[in-house]
């Protein structure tokens, strides 16, 4: 099975940070992420899911939206964007009308 590498980088740093783990701290601040998938110019869904932390009443809110990697299997996940503390989930899917040659996670 193929691997799907998800890329952090903050504002104003050269240094992209690979995001290893399926949960990492990170500092508030201004972020954008991109993902490195092993299907070049393929079509997938992009999910990003956002919960804050307020524990009186938390706020989750989710976006959807489908995107084409380019040649090198790069697509941008999220562009640079303030991350509020809470819990933001990264998802890439296969796009249900493509067929990929392997599944991928």
């Amino acid at each position: 099975m193929k691997k799907l590498e998800f890329l952090l980088q903050k504002e104003g740093d050269r240094a992209w940070l690979p995001l290893e783990t399926p949960s990492v701290e990170i500092l508030e601040g201004r972020y954008r992420v991109v993902g490195r998938i092993p299907h070049p110019n393929a079509e997938i869904e992009i999910r990003v899911f956002y919960t804050s932390c307020d524990e009186v009443s938390p706020q989750r809110q989710a976006q959807s939206r489908s995107a084409r990697t380019n040649p090198e299997g790069l697509v941008v996940i999220i562009p640079y964007t303030r991350l509020k503390p809470g819990m933001w989930q990264l998802s890439c899917l296969p796009d249900p009308q493509s067929k990929p040659a392997q599944p991928w996670q």
